[in-house]
């Protein structure tokens, strides 16, 4: 079995919980048979966003990235995954020799979305949504169609969601928020487009349908009890 390694601490509590998500997706099986998985939590990256903006901090998030990412390979890992969207803007600045070991998230939610129908609309960082994280995928043009962007202000809100929840977790007034931006764009279904959302998948998932709520993260723990899919990695 492939050994995952999984770059982490953008923010903490979301690749805590993609942790949890993974071997409970694995709960049928023997508990010797389960990924193995390599982690390294680092909160101590500079804001992604900012660094996005113009910031001081994308030459440390592309060191930081090369560093982690080199480790978790000298470790063991197989294959790599980072937790946090707004960082795979940065992979270019990686090896290409590490770069194609990381299964991109962005392809994921993309295959994802790919296979379900509907309208959906993209939550994301400002970010992610300035440094067009989700339109620079290979993947993009065939979903590109079915997605609604919020404008200025929901997207400004949904921002802010995402960083009240790296300071406390998953909030009981997010997956109404979402709800409501959702139906005003007239969607079916979101795309959860930071893993800060993760922490609110299973309401989401309560509210919407699982076939609704576009979880990578979610659908690349599924993957971890299948065969390797190289249609999914992406080099950045």
């Amino acid at each position: 079995m492939d050994v995952l390694g999984v770059l982490g601490g953008m923010g903490p509590l979301a690749s805590a919980e993609f942790l949890k998500t993974l071997y409970h997706a694995n709960l049928h099986s023997r508990e010797q048979d389960m990924p193995r998985v390599l982690v390294d939590s680092d909160p101590g990256f500079p804001d992604r966003t900012e660094a996005v903006a113009g910031g001081p901090g994308a030459q440390e998030i592309g060191r930081r990235l090369a560093v982690r990412l080199e480790d978790l390979l000298a470790r063991g890992a197989d294959r790599l995954v980072m937790a946090c969207f707004t960082a795979h803007h940065f992979l270019p600045l990686v090896d290409p020799l590490i770069r194609e070991r990381v299964t991109s998230l962005v392809d994921v939610a993309l295959d994802e979305l790919d296979r379900a129908d509907g309208r959906f609309l993209l939550l994301c960082t400002e970010g992610t949504r300035r440094a067009r994280v989700f339109q620079s995928s290979p993947l993009w043009d065939r979903v590109a169609a079915r997605v609604a962007l919020p404008g200025e202000p929901d997207q400004e809100l949904v921002h802010r969601m995402v960083y009240r929840m790296k300071r406390h977790g998953a909030l009981g007034d997010v997956a109404p928020a979402v709800d409501r931006l959702r139906a005003r764009y007239g969607c079916s279904g979101v795309i959860l487009g930071c893993t800060e959302f993760h922490l609110v998948s299973g309401g989401l998932t309560g509210v919407l349908g699982e076939a609704n709520v576009v979880d990578a993260l979610r659908a690349f723990a599924r993957t971890c009890t299948a065969p390797y899919r190289k249609d999914l990695q992406h080099a950045g």
